[in-house]
Protein backbone atom coordinates (compact mmCIF):
# COMPACT_ATOMS: atom_id res chain seq x y z
CA UNK A 1 0.00 0.00 0.00
CA UNK A 2 1.31 3.44 -0.95
CA UNK A 3 2.43 5.84 1.77
CA UNK A 4 0.20 8.49 0.20
CA UNK A 5 -3.17 7.84 -1.46
CA UNK A 6 -4.92 9.89 -4.14
CA UNK A 7 -8.64 9.57 -4.75
CA UNK A 8 -10.64 11.84 -7.06
CA UNK A 9 -14.30 11.94 -6.13
CA UNK A 10 -17.02 14.36 -7.30
CA UNK A 11 -14.36 16.63 -8.85
CA UNK A 12 -12.43 16.78 -5.57
CA UNK A 13 -8.93 15.35 -5.07
CA UNK A 14 -8.48 13.63 -1.69
CA UNK A 15 -4.86 13.14 -0.66
CA UNK A 16 -4.44 10.83 2.34
CA UNK A 17 -1.21 10.37 4.27
CA UNK A 18 -1.12 6.62 4.77
CA UNK A 19 1.62 5.56 7.19
CA UNK A 20 -0.32 5.39 10.46
CA UNK A 21 2.42 3.28 12.10
CA UNK A 22 4.73 6.29 11.61
CA UNK A 23 2.01 8.80 12.48
CA UNK A 24 2.04 9.93 8.84
CA UNK A 25 5.48 11.53 9.05
CA UNK A 26 6.79 13.53 6.11
CA UNK A 27 9.47 11.17 4.90
CA UNK A 28 11.30 11.80 1.63
CA UNK A 29 8.98 9.33 -0.12
CA UNK A 30 5.85 10.95 1.33
CA UNK A 31 7.01 14.43 0.30
CA UNK A 32 7.76 13.29 -3.26
CA UNK A 33 4.30 11.73 -3.58
CA UNK A 34 2.61 14.81 -2.14
CA UNK A 35 4.30 16.99 -4.74
CA UNK A 36 3.37 14.55 -7.51
CA UNK A 37 -0.28 14.31 -6.48
CA UNK A 38 -0.75 18.04 -5.98
CA UNK A 39 0.61 18.69 -9.48
CA UNK A 40 -1.66 15.95 -10.83
CA UNK A 41 -4.69 17.53 -9.16
CA UNK A 42 -3.80 21.00 -10.43
CA UNK A 43 -3.43 19.74 -13.98
CA UNK A 44 -6.64 17.68 -14.00
CA UNK A 45 -9.28 19.90 -15.67
CA UNK A 46 -12.05 18.24 -13.65
CA UNK A 47 -10.54 18.72 -10.17
CA UNK A 48 -11.95 21.81 -8.42
CA UNK A 49 -10.46 21.49 -4.91
CA UNK A 50 -8.09 19.41 -2.81
CA UNK A 51 -8.55 17.80 0.62
CA UNK A 52 -5.59 16.58 2.70
CA UNK A 53 -6.11 14.15 5.58
CA UNK A 54 -4.42 11.23 7.33
CA UNK A 55 -5.12 7.64 8.33
CA UNK A 56 -4.96 6.45 11.91
CA UNK A 57 -4.85 8.69 14.97
CA UNK A 58 -2.51 11.41 13.66
CA UNK A 59 -2.90 13.93 10.87
CA UNK A 60 0.86 14.31 10.45
CA UNK A 61 3.62 14.09 13.06
CA UNK A 62 6.05 16.20 11.04
CA UNK A 63 9.41 15.30 9.57
CA UNK A 64 11.56 12.38 10.64
CA UNK A 65 13.87 13.48 13.44
CA UNK A 66 16.85 11.86 11.70
CA UNK A 67 16.28 14.11 8.70
CA UNK A 68 16.50 17.31 10.76
CA UNK A 69 20.10 18.46 10.38
CA UNK A 70 22.10 21.49 9.15
CA UNK A 71 21.51 20.50 5.55
CA UNK A 72 19.49 23.05 3.57
CA UNK A 73 18.71 20.55 0.83
CA UNK A 74 17.26 18.07 3.33
CA UNK A 75 15.18 20.78 5.03
CA UNK A 76 13.86 21.91 1.67
CA UNK A 77 12.85 18.31 0.92
CA UNK A 78 10.77 18.25 4.11
CA UNK A 79 9.40 21.68 3.25
CA UNK A 80 8.35 20.50 -0.21
CA UNK A 81 5.79 18.14 1.31
CA UNK A 82 3.73 20.93 2.86
CA UNK A 83 4.72 23.84 0.62
CA UNK A 84 3.27 22.10 -2.45
CA UNK A 85 -0.07 22.18 -0.61
CA UNK A 86 0.42 25.69 0.79
CA UNK A 87 1.23 26.98 -2.70
CA UNK A 88 -1.44 24.92 -4.47
CA UNK A 89 -3.50 26.90 -6.99
CA UNK A 90 -6.65 24.99 -6.07
CA UNK A 91 -8.81 25.70 -3.00
CA UNK A 92 -7.52 23.40 -0.23
CA UNK A 93 -8.96 21.87 2.93
CA UNK A 94 -7.10 20.15 5.76
CA UNK A 95 -9.35 17.48 7.26
CA UNK A 96 -7.37 17.27 10.50
CA UNK A 97 -8.08 13.86 12.00
CA UNK A 98 -5.54 14.02 14.84
CA UNK A 99 -2.31 15.71 15.89
CA UNK A 100 -0.67 18.11 13.43
CA UNK A 101 2.89 18.49 14.70
CA UNK A 102 5.85 20.56 13.46
CA UNK A 103 5.99 20.21 9.68
CA UNK A 104 2.57 18.54 9.94
CA UNK A 105 1.34 21.70 11.66
CA UNK A 106 2.68 23.60 8.64
CA UNK A 107 0.78 21.24 6.34
CA UNK A 108 -2.47 21.99 8.16
CA UNK A 109 -2.07 25.77 8.39
CA UNK A 110 -0.89 25.88 4.78
CA UNK A 111 -4.37 24.87 3.61
CA UNK A 112 -7.06 27.45 2.91
CA UNK A 113 -9.54 25.95 5.39
CA UNK A 114 -9.24 23.51 8.28
CA UNK A 115 -12.03 21.18 9.46
CA UNK A 116 -11.27 19.43 12.72
CA UNK A 117 -12.55 16.95 15.30
CA UNK A 118 -12.36 16.81 19.09
CA UNK A 119 -9.24 14.66 18.65
CA UNK A 120 -7.47 17.20 16.45
CA UNK A 121 -4.49 18.99 17.94
CA UNK A 122 -2.26 21.74 16.57
CA UNK A 123 1.24 21.44 18.02
CA UNK A 124 4.06 23.72 16.78
CA UNK A 125 6.59 21.68 18.82
CA UNK A 126 9.60 23.60 17.36
CA UNK A 127 10.95 24.72 20.75
CA UNK A 128 10.66 21.17 22.09
CA UNK A 129 13.43 20.25 19.64
CA UNK A 130 15.37 23.48 20.16
CA UNK A 131 14.38 24.63 16.69
CA UNK A 132 13.42 27.98 15.24
CA UNK A 133 10.09 27.72 13.35
CA UNK A 134 10.61 27.00 9.66
CA UNK A 135 8.88 26.55 6.36
CA UNK A 136 7.13 29.93 6.50
CA UNK A 137 5.26 29.04 9.70
CA UNK A 138 5.54 32.51 11.26
CA UNK A 139 4.12 34.15 8.12
CA UNK A 140 1.27 31.66 7.84
CA UNK A 141 0.25 32.10 11.47
CA UNK A 142 0.33 35.89 11.22
CA UNK A 143 -1.91 35.68 8.13
CA UNK A 144 -4.39 33.47 9.97
CA UNK A 145 -4.34 34.56 13.62
CA UNK A 146 -4.20 37.57 15.89
CA UNK A 147 -0.91 38.34 17.64
CA UNK A 148 -2.02 36.82 20.95
CA UNK A 149 -2.72 33.40 19.46
CA UNK A 150 0.28 33.33 17.12
CA UNK A 151 2.62 34.42 19.92
CA UNK A 152 1.07 31.96 22.34
CA UNK A 153 1.64 29.07 19.96
CA UNK A 154 5.14 30.00 18.78
CA UNK A 155 6.74 32.07 21.54
CA UNK A 156 5.19 30.12 24.41
CA UNK A 157 5.03 26.72 22.68
CA UNK A 158 1.33 26.24 23.36
CA UNK A 159 -0.70 23.62 21.49
CA UNK A 160 -4.45 23.91 20.97
CA UNK A 161 -7.24 21.39 20.46
CA UNK A 162 -9.62 21.24 17.50
CA UNK A 163 -12.40 22.94 19.47
CA UNK A 164 -10.00 25.69 20.62
CA UNK A 165 -8.83 26.14 17.03
CA UNK A 166 -12.37 26.95 15.94
CA UNK A 167 -12.79 29.49 18.75
CA UNK A 168 -9.47 31.14 17.89
CA UNK A 169 -10.18 31.34 14.15
CA UNK A 170 -7.72 28.65 13.06
CA UNK A 171 -10.40 26.19 11.89
CA UNK A 172 -13.81 26.44 10.22
CA UNK A 173 -15.69 23.92 12.35
CA UNK A 174 -15.32 20.92 14.63
CA UNK A 175 -17.17 17.75 13.63
CA UNK A 176 -17.51 14.18 14.86
CA UNK A 177 -14.46 12.12 13.95
CA UNK A 178 -16.55 9.60 12.02
CA UNK A 179 -17.93 12.38 9.82
CA UNK A 180 -14.71 14.28 9.11
CA UNK A 181 -14.15 13.34 5.47
CA UNK A 182 -17.87 13.46 4.71
CA UNK A 183 -18.04 16.97 6.18
CA UNK A 184 -14.97 18.06 4.24
CA UNK A 185 -16.53 16.80 1.01
CA UNK A 186 -19.82 18.49 1.87
CA UNK A 187 -17.94 21.76 2.32
CA UNK A 188 -17.02 21.66 -1.38
CA UNK A 189 -20.55 21.03 -2.70
CA UNK A 190 -21.10 24.65 -3.77
CA UNK A 191 -18.01 24.70 -5.99
CA UNK A 192 -17.94 21.21 -7.51
CA UNK A 193 -19.83 22.39 -10.60
CA UNK A 194 -18.00 25.70 -11.08
CA UNK A 195 -15.49 26.37 -13.88
CA UNK A 196 -12.02 25.58 -12.62
CA UNK A 197 -10.53 28.78 -14.00
CA UNK A 198 -12.99 30.86 -11.97
CA UNK A 199 -11.83 29.16 -8.77
CA UNK A 200 -8.14 29.54 -9.63
CA UNK A 201 -8.53 33.24 -10.43
CA UNK A 202 -10.50 33.92 -7.25
CA UNK A 203 -7.92 32.20 -5.04
CA UNK A 204 -5.14 34.14 -6.76
CA UNK A 205 -6.98 37.42 -6.11
CA UNK A 206 -7.69 36.48 -2.49
CA UNK A 207 -4.00 35.83 -1.94
CA UNK A 208 -3.08 39.13 -3.55
CA UNK A 209 -5.55 40.92 -1.28
CA UNK A 210 -3.68 39.61 1.75
CA UNK A 211 -0.45 41.19 0.54
CA UNK A 212 -1.50 44.80 0.16
CA UNK A 213 -3.12 47.57 2.17
CA UNK A 214 -4.08 49.50 -0.97
CA UNK A 215 -7.78 49.08 -1.76
CA UNK A 216 -7.45 50.35 -5.33
CA UNK A 217 -4.90 47.66 -6.24
CA UNK A 218 -7.36 44.88 -5.44
CA UNK A 219 -10.28 46.85 -6.87
CA UNK A 220 -8.48 46.96 -10.23
CA UNK A 221 -7.58 43.27 -10.05
CA UNK A 222 -11.13 42.27 -9.12
CA UNK A 223 -12.59 44.43 -11.90
CA UNK A 224 -10.31 42.82 -14.47
CA UNK A 225 -11.28 39.32 -13.36
CA UNK A 226 -14.96 40.09 -12.93
CA UNK A 227 -15.09 41.43 -16.49
CA UNK A 228 -13.44 38.21 -17.63
CA UNK A 229 -16.03 36.12 -15.75
CA UNK A 230 -18.99 38.08 -17.15
CA UNK A 231 -17.86 37.10 -20.64
CA UNK A 232 -17.77 33.38 -19.82
CA UNK A 233 -20.65 31.14 -20.85
CA UNK A 234 -21.12 29.87 -17.29
CA UNK A 235 -21.87 33.38 -15.98
CA UNK A 236 -24.04 34.28 -18.94
CA UNK A 237 -26.20 31.19 -18.38
CA UNK A 238 -26.35 31.70 -14.60
CA UNK A 239 -27.36 35.36 -14.96
CA UNK A 240 -29.98 34.53 -17.60
CA UNK A 241 -31.42 31.81 -15.36
CA UNK A 242 -31.64 34.21 -12.42
CA UNK A 243 -33.32 36.92 -14.54
CA UNK A 244 -35.87 34.39 -15.76
CA UNK A 245 -36.52 33.22 -12.20
CA UNK A 246 -37.02 36.77 -10.93
CA UNK A 247 -39.28 37.76 -13.84
CA UNK A 248 -41.51 34.73 -13.28
CA UNK A 249 -42.28 35.73 -9.67
CA UNK A 250 -45.82 37.04 -9.11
Amino acid sequence: MSSVLLDIRDNIAIITLNTPNKRNMLTSEVCSLLVEYVIQAEQDPNVKALIVTGTGTAFCAGGQLGDINPDKEMLEKIYSGFLCVAQCKLPTIAAVNGAAVGAGFNLAVGCDVRIVTEKSRFEPRFFGLGLHPGGGNTWMLRQLLNWDTAAGMLLFSQSISGEEAVKKGLAWKCVHEDELLEQAMSFTKNIQHLPKDLLLRTKKTLRAAGGTNVHDEILDLETENQLWSVNQSFAKEAIATMIKKISSRP
